[in-house]
C-alpha cells in the first residue's frame, strides 16, 4: 500500500532551492515514475578538494542482487520483533550478513520523497513554521570526517549491490529510479551536508553517527560515543535535535531501565564492535496515526495519570487507516578509518489493519501488548489506546 504521493511542483522548487544553498549546482525538470512523478535533479561536481577517503572503507563486498530484480514488486520485510510473553528490556542483537544492509523495497521512491519534504520543510502535515530540517539533519566539525566515509561507504555498496538501478560514471552516480544524479565519491563535495542530502535521495534509511568526544571525558557519560552528525527524518516521539551532540545514555534516557540494565553492555558493545560487522537490532510500537516523523507524539512519558486513566474509546480509533504498526530496524556497523559507530534506521510502518492477513501474527502482539510492564507501557504510549487495540486484534486474530 502507498502512504505517500511524490513531490509536487511547489515540492521540487523547494528542493532544488535547498541544494542550491547547500552547494551544489542544479538542473532541475519533471520526470515521470511510478507514483506520479518525481524530481530529476542533476548535480554537478565541484573542483575537488584535499579530502579523499582511504583506508577500509571500500573493502564491504557485497554481490549484485539477482539480475530481475524489480524493486517495484520487492516487498517490505515483516518486522514483528515480540513474542507473547513476558516483555524484558534486553539489547536484542544479531549478526547480519553484509547483502542485508541497506535494502530497497517497493516503499523506496515514497519513503525517499516523503524525506525530502520532511528535510526541506515543505510537508503539507506540519505548520509552515516548524523547522523540521534543523531537527532532523546533523552536521558537526567533530563528524565531518565521518560524514564523507559513510557516503563513500554507502555510495559504493548500492551501486554494488543494485548496479541495475544505481550506475556510476567517472565523477556522478546516476540513480535509476530516482532519475537523479548524485556526487560518485565525497571528494570535490566542499559542504558535508550536502553529502547527508544527497544520501537522503540515495537511502530509505536514517542514519545516526556516533563518535567518542575526548572534549567531554570529565563529564557524566563523558568515555561514552556522542551523536556527532546524521538524519533523522523519521523520528518516532522526540525532537532529534534533543539527541544531537549527547552521549548514548543521555539519548536512551526515557526509556525505562535502560541505565540499570542495558547501559554498560550498550557501551561495552560500542566498544568491542568491529569494521567489517553488521549488527541487527529491532523494536516495535502503535501509534494512532500515520506520520513517519513523530516529534511530539508516540512517546507516553510526559502523560499525566489523569490523562493515562482516560482509554481512548474504541469508536474514536480508526484501525483501517489511521492506527499504524510501526517498527524500526536498526543495523550497526562501525567504520574504518574514523571509527565512527553508525546506526542505519530504517522505519516500517503500515495499517494495524494489514494483520488480518496474519492473524498468528496478531494474536502475538495482543498477548505481549496485555503483558508490557506499566512503565514501558507509558513510554510505548500504549496505556490510553491499549484497550481498544487489544479488542481489534482479538477480533482479527480470531476471523
Amino acid at each position: 500500500m502507498d502512504f505517500f504521493n511524490s513531490l509536487d511542483l511547489k515540492d521540487v522548487g523547494l528542493v532544488v532551492a535547498f541544494l542550491v544553498l547547500s552547494g551544489y549546482l542544479i538542473k532541475s525538470n519533471k520526470a515521470k515514475s511510478n507514483d506520479g512523478g518525481s524530481e530529476k535533479v542533476k548535480i554537478n561536481i565541484k573542483e575537488k578538494s584535499e579530502f579523499k577517503t582511504k583506508g577500509k572503507s571500500d573493502k564491504i563486498n557485497v554481490e549484485a542482487v539477482r539480475e530481475d530484480f524489480d524493486w517495484l514488486t520487492e516487498k517490505p520485510l515483516k518486522s514483528y520483533p515480540f513474542k507473547d510473553s513476558e516483555y524484558k528490556l534486553t539489547m536484542g542483537i544479531k549478526f547480519l550478513e553484509a547483502k542485508d544492509w541497506l535494502l530497497i523495497e517497493d516503499t523506496y521512491l515514497d519513503r525517499i520523497n516523503e524525506k525530502t519534504r520532511i528535510v526541506t520543510n515543505s510537508h503539507p502535515d506540519y505548520a509552515p513554521d516548524k523547522d523540521l530540517r534543523r531537527s532532523t539533519v546533523f552536521t558537526s566539525e567533530e563528524g565531518n570526517s565521518a560524514i564523507r566515509e559513510f557516503y563513500d561507504i554507502v555510495t559504493k555498496y548500492m551501486c554494488d549491490k543494485y548496479p541495475m538501478y544505481f550506475i556510476k560514471s567517472e565523477d556522478q552516480i546516476y540513480n535509476k529510479i530516482t532519475e537523479e544524479y548524485i556526487p560518485a565519491t565525497s571528494e570535490g563535495v566542499d559542504d558535508p551536508e550536502s553529502l547527508l542530502i544527497a544520501l537522503t535521495r540515495t537511502i530509505e534509511e536514517d542514519f545516526i553517527i556516533l563518535l567518542p568526544d575526548p572534549t567531554k571525558k570529565d563529564e557524566p557519560y563523558g568515555t561514552e560515543y556522542f551523536f556527532k552528525a546524521g538524519v533523522f527524518a523519521f523520528a518516532a516521539g522526540f525532537d532529534p535535535i534533543e539527541k544531537f551532540n549527547q552521549p548514548l545514555t543521555c539519548i536512551h534516557g526515557p526509556i525505562p531501565g535502560y541505565e540499570e540494565k542495558l547501559k554498560t553492555s550498550m557501551n561495552r558493545f560500542f566498544d568491542r564492535l568491529k569494521p567489517g560487522e553488521f549488527v541487527s537490532r529491532s523494536n516495535f510500537s502503535i501509534q494512532t496515526h500515520k506520520k513517519l516523523y513523530v516529534d511530539d507524539a508516540n512517546k507516553g512519558y510526559h502523560l499525566t495519570q489523569e490523562e493515562l486513566d482516560r482509554p481512548i474509546p474504541y469508536e474514536d480509533l480508526d484501525f483501517d487507516n489511521q492506527v499504524h504498526y510501526r517498527s524500526e530496524r536498526q543495523v550497526l556497523i562501525k567504520m574504518p578509518k574514523t571509527k565512527a559507530t553508525v546506526f542505519t534506521i530504517r522505519t516500517y510502518l503500515h495499517p494495524l489493519s494489514q494483520l488480518k492477513e496474519d492473524p498468528e501474527v496478531a494474536a502475538r502482539l495482543s498477548g505481549t501488548l496485555l503483558k508490557f510492564p506499566d512503565d514501558m507501557a507509558r513510554y510505548k504510549n500504549i496505556v490510553q489506546p491499549r484497550p481498544a487495540v487489544l479488542r481489534y486484534l482479538s477480533e482479527i486474530s480470531k476471523a
